[in-house]
């Protein structure tokens, strides 16, 4: 009976080591599942931080765009106030060539788009380009 007791121990023993064994391996796995589970995520991560950044820029730009274009918007449809316009000053007796204001005043009448932010040289031009093709 000693000699079955001692068997028993034996096969316990082998049964405890194999469970140990297994126990073992399936912690090394679970290791190893949540390290590239883990790199994975950091790399996910990134990936969304650099979408996230550049929606971020976009999201700026587009901002801007809309500023500019409220801004246009509410100064094209702004009511004519009831006040005389300026009157130009007086061009000295040496001169010539009309002033910006009066080359300004000529392109409104003939509806040039963009004469407001023109320089004198491009009214110049653009009234010129006018009166040939008119």
């Amino acid at each position: 009976m000693a000699q079955t007791k001692k068997n028993k121990t034996k096969s316990g023993e082998k049964k405890a080591k194999k469970a140990l064994a297994l126990a073992d391996k399936s912690v090394r796995e679970a290791h190893k599942a949540v390290r590239d589970s883990s790199k994975k995520l950091r790399e996910k991560a990134a990936e969304l931080s650099k979408e996230t950044e550049r929606l971020a820029v976009k999201q700026k730009k587009a901002a801007r765009r809309l500023a500019r274009e409220t801004a246009k918007a509410s100064t094209a449809t702004r009511p004519a106030t009831k006040q005389p316009p300026p009157s130009p000053r007086p061009r000295s007796p040496r001169s010539t060539a009309p002033s910006l204001i009066e080359l300004r005043e000529q392109a409104k009448a003939q509806k040039i788009v963009g004469y407001s932010r023109m320089n004198k040289p491009e009214l110049i031009t653009a009234l010129h380009t006018v009166s040939k093709s008119g």
